[in-house]
């Protein structure tokens, strides 16, 4: 089950341009203490809510700049 909830966390993330790592990361340093469980179904059911978190992530670790796509991407 923790692979399962290991892919929906990196689905959510990834549509908000950061990587699982970089998103666990901010957590720890922000010291959020939410289980993989509870992120899988946030990602899943709580789209907005999961955004805050990828939100205070990214602003607790600065890796966590968003992806740039398509040809952005390449300029």
């Amino acid at each position: 089950m923790r692979s399962l909830w290991i892919e929906r966390i990196n689905a959510g993330t990834r549509l908000h341009g950061v990587n699982y790592g970089n998103f666990m990361h901010g957590l720890m340093k922000e010291n959020i203490q939410l289980n993989r469980k509870v992120l899988s179904e946030l990602s899943m059911h709580e789209p907005y809510s999961f955004k805050a978190l990828v939100d205070i992530s990214r602003t607790a670790f600065p890796g966590n700049r968003p992806v740039k796509e398509g040809l952005a991407s390449i300029l």
